[in-house]
């Protein structure tokens, strides 16, 4: 009696390709295509073009995006006969109702509708009126595409609680699985060094946001000047136009996941980000993969990332007092950034492990589709 091994999944993995979500989406394929048992079809969405959308110049820009991003997940699919797809996020899925009825789906997902619109003034997004037509039928949009979808996935606890009060999505359909980072990458390696060439220099602070405002930048460089200076040094990654100044260097030009990128981490002794308004923050998590301990708000899904105490510390947006305690703590003792780190990595490795999580994502979209089992 012969045994035939079972056939590869064909999954399609729609991914949007803005913000932090390109970085997800580079970690997210660079595991998956390592894996055997999976035949994966990416399907980049941009919301960009030029095609025969450009000339209809009286539909505002929102909707010619939404429309290319239709456009480019249909094109992305046609022929394909796969037996599951993987959105990421909602957005590309909504109007994509008779796809998702045919083809059993997975929504991933770093925030809701009714959470961006919250940080709406963080990500220059205004929220319709309240109980506005327009709010009503963009909230039965959702309701239903959420509803179509055979799993949600999520990136925090605070999204999985939103999606339960918010949409009715039962919560046993929703899973929280975090966006992880590539371990092989990140490491703690180049952190290497001995107790005397700790000492001998100042510590260096470790900043990343491309949205320097939103991100906290000017919070941290007002501490910097008026408590800092002298003290460390602080290196911004950033797009913005900041211009250098005596113990701070700004970086630009970045790429996520690049040497450049980690060699900046390996430098650092603390992760500062005092954002204002965030859904979940990566660059968090890539810090404590380097061994980093991690200085963050208590904001979005940063509660499921940072222990308040253990792998760093958690306080709240706009609060120079706070931040000022967390770096003054850090600074002072050298033994409690190294213990910090230690266990940010440790953390990074049971919650964060890129291919894990991965994994863990594929599992979904072998429940949804017993066909290919």
């Amino acid at each position: 009696m012969t045994t035939t091994s079972p056939r590869r999944l064909r999954a399609g993995f729609v991914m949007e390709q803005v913000l932090g979500h390109i970085s997800h989406y580079d970690t997210l394929r660079r595991v998956v295509e390592r894996e055997t048992a999976i035949d994966p079809h990416w399907i980049e969405v941009t919301y960009t073009g030029n095609g025969r959308l450009e000339r209809l110049r009286r539909l505002p820009e929102g909707v010619r995006g939404t429309l290319r991003g239709f456009l480019q997940v249909r094109e992305g699919v046609r022929g394909g006969k796969l037996d599951a797809l993987l959105f990421h996020t909602q957005k590309p899925a909504v109007f994509q109702w008779d796809l998702l009825a045919r083809t059993p789906s997975v929504l991933s997902l770093d925030v809701t509708p009714k959470q961006y619109d919250e940080l709406g003034e963080f990500y220059d997004h205004a929220a319709d009126a309240s109980g506005s037509p327009v709010s009503l039928l963009k909230h039965w949009i959702n309701v239903r595409t959420f509803a179509l979808a055979k799993g949600i996935v999520v990136w925090s606890r605070w999204v999985k609680d939103s999606l339960v009060a918010d949409y009715a999505v039962p919560p046993e359909k929703v899973r929280v699985i975090p966006p992880g980072v590539d371990l092989r990458l990140w490491t703690t390696t180049e952190r290497s060094r001995s107790a005397a060439e700790a000492d001998a220099r100042v510590p260096r602070l470790l900043f990343v946001g491309g949205d320097f405002a939103r991100k906290g930048g000017p919070l941290l460089l007002d501490w910097y000047r008026q408590h800092g200076r002298g003290r460390c040094e602080v290196d911004v990654v950033t797009r913005a136009a900041v211009p250098d100044e005596p113990g701070v260097r700004v970086h630009r030009g970045i790429v996520g996941n690049s040497p450049e990128a980690r060699r900046l981490y390996a430098a650092a002794d603390v992760f500062v980000l005092p954002t204002r308004g965030e859904c979940f923050g990566i660059a968090s998590v890539e810090a404590m993969a380097t061994g980093l301990p991690v200085v963050t708000t208590r904001v979005g899904g940063a509660a499921d990332i940072v222990e308040h105490g253990q792998t760093g510390y958690l306080i709240e947006p706009d609060a120079p007092r706070a931040l000022a305690t967390a770096l003054d703590q850090l600074l002072a003792d050298g033994s409690l950034r190294q213990r910090l780190g230690r266990a940010g990595r440790s953390r990074a490795e049971h919650a964060f492990d890129g291919a894990a999580n991965a994994r863990a994502l594929v599992d979904c979209l072998r429940q949804v589709a017993p066909r290919a089992a």
